[in-house]
């Protein structure tokens, strides 16, 4: 259960402090709490939160509400300062959310490389699924390319973009006429 939203921005979770102050049922205006607490506790902008302004159509016109977006531990601190039955209530939903997050597996990350190296290997895999047999040679006249270059590619031992490119085509155009053709036999099957 959501009580207050909880979005992501560079590995950061962060709270709205105006859906925190509404959630909390705080009394004075938001202006004066908010700035209340960063002075009494010594939050620091650009650490602890993010002010802006919303840029909207007002009304009755004035200046653009001023929005801090905030990271959970400020929104545990200002949540625990409250000492309200809300108060606390926020405070336990905040440890709640992190100790899942925490619990979420994290995948391994690989180095951009070997990234590169896996997406290479699938998809050359899956380029060769779709290439017929004279399709190497047939290229490699086309394109005045040594065939032992475009096999090469194939087999993941080089990187050449352009006849990457031209393999891609070509298997896409081969399964295109595959899909076609077997769509016109499934028709005359069922005429």
């Amino acid at each position: 259960m959501e009580l207050i939203r909880i979005t992501e921005r560079n590995d950061n979770k962060f709270v709205s402090a105006r859906e925190l102050y509404h959630f909390l049922e705080v009394k004075s205006k938001f202006s004066e709490w908010i700035n209340r607490r960063i002075e009494e506790y010594g939050f620091i902008e650009g650490q602890d939160y993010i002010c802006f302004s919303e840029i909207s159509e007002k009304p009755q016109g004035g200046r653009p509400a001023v929005e801090y977006s905030i990271i959970l531990d400020m929104a545990k601190e200002l949540s625990m300062v409250e000492r309200t039955e809300k108060g606390k209530q926020a405070r336990r939903y905040f440890i709640e959310c992190e100790r899942r997050l925490k619990e979420q597996p994290k995948l391994p990350t690989l180095p951009i490389k070997q990234q590169k190296a896996n997406l290479l290997m699938e998809l050359t895999e899956l380029i060769k699924i779709y290439l017929y047999r004279g399709d190497i040679q047939m290229i490699a006249a086309t394109y005045d390319v040594e065939p032992y270059k475009i096999r090469s590619v194939l087999k993941g031992k080089s990187y050449e973009a352009d006849i990457l490119k031209v393999l891609y085509e070509k298997a896409m155009q081969n399964k295109a006429v595959l899909k076609d053709g077997m769509q016109v036999m499934i028709n005359n099957l069922k005429a």
